[in-house]
C-alpha cells in the first residue's frame, strides 16, 4: 500500500513539476472577456503586495507558424523578460549549449512543435514565420488582410511535457503585440510568488487590490483536472488495496479458529483454574491483534525502505518518458492513514472472532 501510494505522489510531484515550468504560480484573468489593459490595474500595488517575487504581462493567441513549406497551429504566448524568472523554463531545454535569451528576443518553441515544422535542430535557416489573425478582420476566402505575418529566429527547443511541447512556443511580448495589432491589451498577468509565505494568503491579498473584475487561479486550479484525475485514480486504488487486505485478514481469522479449537484442552484447564471469559478471550485477541501489527509494521518499514532505494538508486527505470525512472515520495500522511486502517482491521478482526469461538465453544464453563 505504501510503495502504490508514493508511486501515485510521485507521478502528481511530477506533473506539479513539469507544468510549474511553464504556468506561473497565480494567473490573473479577466471575468468576462479575453484580454484587458494594465490601466484598469493597480501595477504599483501588485508590484508591492506581499509575496510577489515578480509578474509578467502575457499575450496568448491560437496562430499558425511556418518554415519552409510545413505549416502547423500553435499557441502564441508572449511574454516579458521577467517571465523567465517566474517560471523555471531554462532547465527545460534540450540543448545545454542554448540558454534563455534574457533579453527577450528570440522565440522558444515546443520540442513538438519542432519536430512538426523542421528537420535537424542545427540549421542554417533557423527562423519561423508566425501568422497571427487580426481581430477586426473577417475570414474570407482569400482575404489575405484577415492575417499579419511576422518572422522570429529560434532560441532554443524545449521539453516540458506532450502537451505543451505540440502546442505552445513563447515569444517576446513586443513581438505579440506587432503581430495581433494590439496596442495596450494583454490576455493575462503571471505571478511569481515566495516559497515563504502561503499562497493562499498571497491571493487573498491580491483579490482585494484587482478587484471583482478579475479572477485569480493557481497552478492546481489551472491544471485542475489533472490533479483531481490523479487524486481520484489513487484513492480508488487506496480503496481496493483495503478491501485486498480486508480479504487477507480471513487468514488471521482461520489462523485464531485453528488455535482456539487446537487449545480447547488447555482452555479447559485454564478455567478450571479460575480464569474468567474475558482473560481467555484477551489471550487469543492480543495474538490475533499482536500478528496484525507485527505483519504491518513490518510491511511500512519494508515499503518505505523500498521507495527510499528507488528514490535514491532509480531501480525502475522509465525509458522514452519526460523522467529517467519512476518517482516516489514518502508522505507521512499516508503511513498514518495505513496505520490507522490497519489498526482498526487488526482490532476487529481479532475481537469478533475469538469473542464469537469463546462464547460458542466454552459456553458450557460460563452461562
Amino acid at each position: 500500500m505504501i510503495i502504490v501510494l508514493s508511486g501515485f505522489n510521485g507521478i502528481e510531484g511530477l506533473v506539479a513539476n513539469l507544468y510549474s515550468k511553464h504556468h506561473p504560480d497565480l494567473i490573473i484573468t479577466p471575468k468576462n472577456g479575453k484580454t484587458f489593459t494594465l490601466d484598469s490595474l493597480k501595477i504599483s500595488s501588485l508590484k508591492n503586495c506581499k509575496g510577489v517575487t515578480g509578474f509578467s504581462c502575457v499575450i496568448e493567441e491560437t496562430t499558425m507558424i511556418k518554415k519552409g513549406e510545413r505549416w502547423v497551429n500553435a499557441v502564441m504566448k508572449g511574454v516579458e523578460a521577467p517571465y523567465f524568472e517566474i517560471c523555471d523554463l531554462e532547465a527545460t531545454l534540450i540543448d545545454d549549449e542554448n540558454k534563455i535569451d534574457h533579453n527577450n528576443t528570440k522565440a522558444i518553441i515546443g520540442a513538438g512543435l519542432h519536430n512538426q515544422i523542421s528537420g535537424p535542430y542545427r540549421e542554417i535557416i533557423n527562423t519561423i514565420t508566425v501568422y497571427g489573425l487580426l481581430r477586426h478582420e473577417k475570414i474570407k476566402r482569400n482575404n489575405a488582410d484577415a492575417f499579419k505575418e511576422k518572422m522570429i529566429e529560434i532560441g532554443g527547443v524545449f521539453n516540458i511535457n506532450p502537451e505543451l511541447n505540440n502546442q505552445y512556443f513563447i515569444v517576446p511580448i513586443k513581438f505579440a503585440r506587432d503581430l495581433l495589432n494590439y496596442e495596450k491589451e494583454i490576455t493575462s498577468i503571471e505571478i511569481g510568488t515566495s516559497e515563504e509565505i502561503d499562497i493562499n494568503e498571497i491571493r487573498s491579498d491580491l483579490i482585494k487590490i484587482i478587484g471583482d473584475s478579475f479572477q485569480i487561479k493557481t497552478n492546481f486550479e489551472k491544471n485542475e483536472l489533472i490533479f483531481k484525475t490523479n487524486a481520484a485514480e489513487k484513492w480508488m486504488v487506496f480503496l481496493i488495496l483495503i478491501f485486498i487486505l480486508i480479504l487477507s485478514t480471513f487468514n488471521i481469522i482461520a489462523s485464531l479458529t485453528m488455535l482456539i479449537l487446537d487449545k480447547k484442552k488447555d482452555i479447559s484447564t485454564l478455567i478450571s483454574l479460575g480464569a474468567t471469559q474475558t482473560l481467555i478471550r484477551n489471550i487469543f485477541f492480543k495474538e490475533g491483534l499482536y500478528i496484525n501489527l507485527l505483519g504491518g509494521i513490518l510491511g511500512l518499514f519494508f515499503g518505505v525502505v523500498i521507495c527510499l532505494i528507488q528514490n535514491k538508486y532509480h531501480l525502475i527505470k522509465l525509458d522514452n518518458s519526460v523522467v529517467p525512472y519512476w518517482p516516489v515520495d514518502v508522505a507521512l500522511s499516508d503511513v498514518f492513514s495505513i496505520s490507522i486502517i490497519l489498526l482498526l482491521i487488526g482490532l476487529i478482526s481479532s475481537f469478533i472472532p475469538t469473542t464469537y469461538l469463546i462464547k460458542k465453544h466454552f459456553k458450557q464453563f460460563f452461562y
